[in-house]
């Protein structure tokens, strides 16, 4: 733990954080939409955001380990983090084969194979991620996070992911705040104080069954989203004033499509929906809590006496550990399907890399499958250029669309250029 610091010209600044979700390739759309907020907004609201707090899950926990280690560096962030995506070929970061699919049924019956990668331990996994580890590795400055935190560049940085064993969520946590006492109620949620390196990001983004478990101590660990995809209960937990919430599924329609015009679901339809549920469904229901939440407190504090509003506040630090307090939010997520962007790039063959294997072959051929109109499973593991250029293009233009609104919920929380 880094010792306790005082944030740099905080003021009356709220506390803000910074909530990144999961999704795999999909989150070079987070990459997109925080080049917008750092180059962009930034020159309209005369300097950069301090985002105090900083949590992720999977990829999301990948992004905020990188935000954190180039806090001191903000205008620079965006452009690097989409540059880094748009330079993925395919058939270089992922990979998998005959030998990876046919360890799949051990690992769904709790025998998987564990494997050696540089000295260290994977279970499972049907594709094969080294290459991408190692760019996980080489992207962050993993030792500026500590660095950042004592210069109060930020104050806190989560990443959540989940013990394989226990079934529990866990809460890697570095803060220059120290860890709140009585973290959670919830048996099935822990928080754990380290050093946050590539091990804490790599587990947090390992896609059950896809992609290997990581080994951390002696406990294997996987993605964070199974349980807490959006991390917005660390972020409370950690004193956010506000919180920013990048999503990475598109808005769900109203009109929803009819049951009987749905295709005959085959496998990789089944995976990607599967995923779509451990991944992308939480965030609605955390938001839609949090609305309520801060209604009824605003509710009790306007129509409450002193006396009244001050029981409130005991009992309900008695049950969870901490008063309520009501905390703003603005969410910014896909105005387009990326499970069908993914598609149209695959039917296309428009790939940054011109190889593939029997792996690479099995994602083309689940873009073009008769019936297909959505590729969710494909966006997940489509770690492609072409396609995350499309992705973060996306992100940036919805932030575009977002500006005033976003302007307005972040100006108070710029710290000036000096």
């Amino acid at each position: 733990m880094s010792a306790p610091t005082r944030p740099r010209t905080r003021g009356d600044r709220p506390r803000v954080a910074l909530v990144l979700s999961g999704g795999g390739a999909r989150g070079a759309y987070e990459a997109g939409v925080m080049r917008y907020i750092r180059e962009d907004l930034a020159g309209d609201l005369g300097g950069q955001v301090q985002f105090d707090i900083i949590c992720g899950t999977s990829v999301g926990a990948i992004h905020a380990c990188f935000f954190a280690a180039t806090a001191d560096i903000p205008e620079q962030q965006g452009r690097i983090l989409v540059d880094r995506w748009e330079s993925f070929v395919l058939e270089e970061m992922v990979s998998f084969g005959v030998k990876e699919f046919m360890r799949a049924p051990a690992t769904l019956l709790g025998s998987g194979h564990i494997d050696e990668v540089e000295g260290e331990r994977r279970l499972g996994g049907i594709v094969q991620t080294r290459q991408l580890e190692r760019m996980v590795r080489r992207l962050i400055p993993w030792t500026h996070i500590t660095t950042n935190i004592q210069a109060g560049n930020l104050e806190s940085l989560s990443v959540t992911a989940t013990d394989i064993g226990s079934g529990k969520t866990v809460v890697f946590l570095q803060s220059a705040r120290g860890q709140a006492p009585g973290w959670s109620k919830d048996p099935f949620v822990r928080a754990q104080a380290v050093n946050i390196g590539p091990e804490h990001a790599l587990a947090s983004a390992a896609l059950p069954i896809l992609f290997p478990a990581i080994c951390i101590g002696e406990r294997f660990f996987c993605d964070g989203g199974l349980r807490q995809n959006t991390p917005l209960s660390p972020a409370l937990r950690l004193g956010a004033d506000k919180v920013l919430v990048i999503g990475l599924r598109q808005q769900p329609k109203t009109n929803a499509v009819p049951e009987e015009s749905m295709p005959f679901p085959g496998a990789a339809f089944l995976v990607g929906k599967i995923l779509d549920a451990f991944l992308l469904d939480h965030i609605d229901y955390d938001l839609d809590r949090l609305r309520r939440f801060n209604a009824v407190i605003e509710a009790v504090r306007a129509t409450g006496s002193p006396d009244h509003v001050a029981r409130f506040d005991e009992v309900v630090t008695t049950m969870r550990g901490a008063p309520y307090r009501a905390v703003g939010e603005y969410m910014i997520r896909p105005s387009a399907d990326l499970g069908a962007i993914a598609s149209q790039v695959a039917r296309a063959g428009r790939f940054k890399g011109s190889g593939g294997g029997p792996g690479i072959q099995l994602l083309r051929r689940l873009a073009t499958a008769r019936g297909a109109n959505e590729a969710d499973l494909l966006s997940y593991i489509l770690f492609d250029g072409l396609f995350a250029a499309e992705v973060a293009r996306l992100g940036y233009e919805d932030a575009r669309a977002h500006h005033d609104e976003l302007a307005k919920f972040l100006a108070d929380a710029v710290v000036p250029e000096v």
